[in-house]
């Protein structure tokens, strides 16, 4: 990136960092700043996750496994704790 690009994505968020009041619920400056990372970082998980969960649901449909309903379930309650839920930072 050139300088003047980096400049002003720099300025992007020191506004949003000082325009942001502490009174605020959402986190403000650290929601504004921190949620990229977050994001970035909860990808990862999620990518990872589906990663491992297809395969494993694939390999375990082939089995004669009684509980192969259950911890296809299991698969299915990881994916949807790792991928879903909001991807944006929230305060506390």
């Amino acid at each position: 990136m050139r300088p003047r690009h980096l400049l002003l994505a720099g300025g992007g968020l020191w506004l949003a960092a000082c325009s942001a009041s502490p009174e605020r619920p959402d986190g403000g400056a650290t929601a504004a700043i921190g949620t990229p990372f977050y994001a970035a970082f909860k990808a990862v998980g999620c990518i990872a996750t589906v990663a491992l969960a297809a395969p494993g649901s694939a390999l375990l449909a082939m089995t004669d496994r009684p509980d192969k309903e259950a911890v296809a379930r299991e698969l299915e309650r990881g994916v949807a704790h790792n991928c879903g839920g909001r991807w944006t930072l929230a305060g506390s």
